[in-house]
């Protein structure tokens, strides 16, 4: 028998070879060290930024904002039209509801592009409720005259879904003049009878 074979190759004294160890980071140097950790944070922001993004986009709003346009003719495509002319890239609201007006029904409710980026508005002074509130717009000089009764109800519909699907209360549903000196949303839409039906219809749904 081979002698190495039976006494063990690599021996001194008696003594078993020592079994190599894996080597710590600490023995693998700084740089190997911060690339780990590097990794690590990468992975957990990949994690978290799309959950929290998505919480951000979809569960910060906290108040609605009711407008009229002050003109009887117009749609979500006129409005662009006249805020691109003052320099913003896009309608100011989020929802635009028509009075049948340029090819509309009376109603008939048109979403923007602001509302599906979940854009901050940018409708009223108060940059806190520009963040954290959702915009709609009346279409029509609500001023001089009511809103058609499919208008009107289109909004109450609008105004239960939204403060349903986020949790807002029918106390921050609000006009543009309840909240600075202005005459919109127009003496002809009573806010406190809006947000008196809201509260019955989205009582109603508990039961």
């Amino acid at each position: 028998m081979d002698f190495a074979r039976q006494h063990g190759a690599g021996r001194e004294h008696g003594q078993s070879p020592m079994p190599l160890e894996p080597q710590s980071d600490w023995q693998r140097g700084p740089l190997v060290r911060y690339l780990r950790w590097v990794l690590i944070g990468m992975l957990v922001l990949m994690t978290v930024y799309p959950v929290g993004r998505y919480i951000w986009r979809e569960y910060r709003w906290r108040w609605i904002i009711v407008h009229h346009t002050g003109s009887d003719n117009g749609n979500l495509d006129w409005i662009i039209r006249e805020h691109q002319a003052k320099g913003w890239k896009d309608a100011a609201y989020h929802f635009v509801v028509n009075n049948g007006s340029r090819d509309t029904v009376a109603g008939q409710i048109e979403i923007s592009q602001r509302w599906q980026d979940r854009e901050n508005a940018g409708s009223t002074q108060r940059s806190y409720v520009n963040e954290f509130g959702i915009a709609i717009v009346m279409i029509g000089n609500l001023q001089n005259h009511p809103p058609p009764l499919l208008q009107r109800e289109a909004l109450l519909s609008l105004l239960v879904r939204l403060a349903s699907k986020y949790d807002i209360p029918p106390e921050r549903i609000r006009g543009h003049n309840e909240l600075q000196n202005t005459k919109c949303p127009g003496k002809h839409l009573d806010m406190q009878q809006v947000r008196r039906e809201v509260a019955a219809k989205l009582a109603s749904m508990e039961k």
